[in-house]
């Protein structure tokens, strides 16, 4: 009754709200990323209306392992769901649509008849599968890069092909649950798209199914070569993967919600991986365009067009989006970068060095250079562009002269030198750097991310494009705009920040020091037994 008589309530603000504003078109988006779930409303002119934050709690039971309880997911949407949509005064019949965009790679199994998880979540940066790795490019007589031309992709356990193979050669419940074949398998939109459909749709998106290393990214369909490859079973298609592979944004593709809670009713439209979503949110929809998202890891994006480019130097091939059945294909250059607000959130949980990222920016900008102090955050090897499994963190430079602050400062600088790895990967040099998430609303670190990389940085207005892209997806996929094009508009488009270079030789050569630091920690895991003293 008390439930019945605040969505009353929250009806009669709408109301007046569309009154006050003359909004009469919004859009849910889900945001599920690596340490929190969103959800935000946005109205047609893609102003924020409402939103709701949940963090998310991991677990790492081994060293290199990292995992999440899918329970955990689905009820932190409900919650922010509910929060927001009370916040903007509104219900889910008030929404035209939903985008979903999520944490990729991370992988889900869970029985396809009572929807309970068989498994934790296995998130993006867990490490577990390096030996199966190993095993399979030995198997196939390649390198990293054998599967590259299919796939996009690099051999790394970064991939959720073989997070999958991993489950399935050592859990035991999910191989009973395989054998009674009740099993399904998704990566995280998938997921949440079946539980908010009580598994009538089990579907993924191209972007997120381009991260999977089992998407022939030619074709955005599965591959039967692939997945007799990397699972051993080509079989493990029809019964396991989603049924479909679909583009971000469709009418009908993902369904409507049918599940009890507050978006039952809400037609879903839209789904796209986070970086894709950002790169979407940033209007990078021009050949050359980049842009680099500081969430939990870091991840720079450049538009390649609707040619799939492949790199020569340690970058990944991917799909940047399809907006619609017949839309066309635009793809991305990837450097994935593992560590970038994880390694704060190590600062102030596991070094005590502060409460609040805030704290750790007040410290670093505290004093003005390291003072020879380099700091490597290789906490789970290095991704993009050194791919290095058996890298391991190093701070390197320490004498009895440094303090918190400057080891506070020298994060800072290795998010930046990390995205300079990546950027003096790509074969065209931008002049422009895109950024948006949590460490990019710092302008002390995006000053020195400027410095460092001696590129002009950009910050929207809205440093929350992952969502953006999602609610951008919805319209799109709900014919509210027929084409991307339509998104270039100055009314939609809100003036952000820009950071200018302060120098440069003096970068050049803390750049050439911060390879030295690549160098010393790569592969120093090959250096022991596999105990940790």
């Amino acid at each position: 009754f008390f439930h019945l008589l605040r969505r009353m309530a929250a009806l009669v603000k709408g109301t007046r709200r569309w009154l006050s504003t003359g909004a009469k078109t919004f859009f849910g988006a889900i945001d599920q990323g690596t340490s929190s779930t969103r959800f935000i409303v946005f109205d047609e002119l893609l102003n924020v209306k409402a939103s709701h934050q949940v963090k998310i709690e991991h677990n790492y039971p081994h060293p290199g392992w990292a995992e999440m309880k899918p329970e955990d997911i689905i009820a932190s949407i409900n919650t922010c769901a509910e929060v927001a949509l009370e916040k903007a005064g509104l219900t889910s019949t008030d929404l035209k649509a939903v985008g979903v965009t999520n944490q990729r790679e991370t992988s889900i199994l869970w029985d396809k008849n009572t929807g309970e998880a068989l498994s934790p979540a296995m998130l993006w940066f867990d490490n577990r599968t390096k030996a199966l790795c190993q095993q399979i490019m030995e198997e196939v007589g390649g390198g990293r890069e054998v599967f590259s031309k299919q796939s996009g992709l690099m051999v790394s356990p970064y991939f959720s092909a073989f997070k999958l193979r991993w489950f399935l050669e050592n859990d035991e419940k999910v191989q009973k649950a395989v054998e009674a074949k009740a099993a399904a398998f998704g990566t995280v939109e998938s997921f949440i798209i079946w539980n908010l459909t009580e598994g009538k749709y089990h579907v993924t998106d191209c972007t997120n199914a381009s991260r999977t290393m089992l998407m022939d990214i030619n074709t955005l369909e599965w591959s039967e070569e692939l997945s007799k490859k990397l699972l051993g079973d080509s079989s493990i298609i029809s019964e396991l993967l989603p049924s479909r592979i679909v583009s971000n944004a469709e009418p009908t593709a993902f369904g409507s919600v049918t599940c009890d809670g507050p978006l039952k009713g809400a037609q879903i439209c839209g789904s796209i991986g986070d970086q894709q979503s950002a790169l979407v949110g940033q209007r990078c929809f021009e050949k050359g365009q980049m842009k680099n998202t500081f969430g939990t890891g870091q991840f720079l994006l450049l538009n390649t067009g609707t040619d799939v480019v492949y790199s020569q130097n340690g970058l990944l091939s991917t799909v940047a989006y399809k907006m619609g059945e017949n839309m066309p294909t635009t793809y991305a250059l990837e450097g994935s970068v593992a560590i970038s607000g994880v390694g704060i959130k190590w600062l102030i949980e596991s070094l005590e060095l502060g409460e609040s990222p805030e704290d750790i920016m007040s410290l670093a900008s505290s004093v003005e250079t390291t003072k020879g102090l380099y700091f490597v955050p290789a906490f789970n090897g290095l991704l993009a562009p050194h791919w290095n499994d058996d890298a391991r963190g190093i701070m390197i430079g320490w004498t009895n002269y440094h303090t918190k602050a400057h080891l506070c400062r020298a994060l800072v600088e290795a998010l930046c030198f990390q995205c300079r790895d990546v950027i003096e990967a790509m074969e065209v040099q931008p002049n422009l750097i895109k950024v948006d998430g949590g460490v990019a609303q710092s302008d002390f670190a995006m000053q020195v991310l400027a410095n460092l990389t001696a590129k002009e940085v950009e910050r929207p207005a809205n440093v929350e494009t992952t969502a953006l892209g999602a609610a951008i997806t919805a319209g799109l996929g709900s014919g509210h705009w027929k084409n991307v094009e339509e998104l270039q508009g100055d009314e939609l488009l809100e003036a952000g920040h820009s950071f200018s270079p302060l120098e440069s030789a003096e970068s050049s050569y803390r750049y050439s020091r911060w390879g030295e630091a690549i160098k010393r920690c790569s592969d120093w895991e090959t250096h022991h037994d596999g105990r940790y003293d």
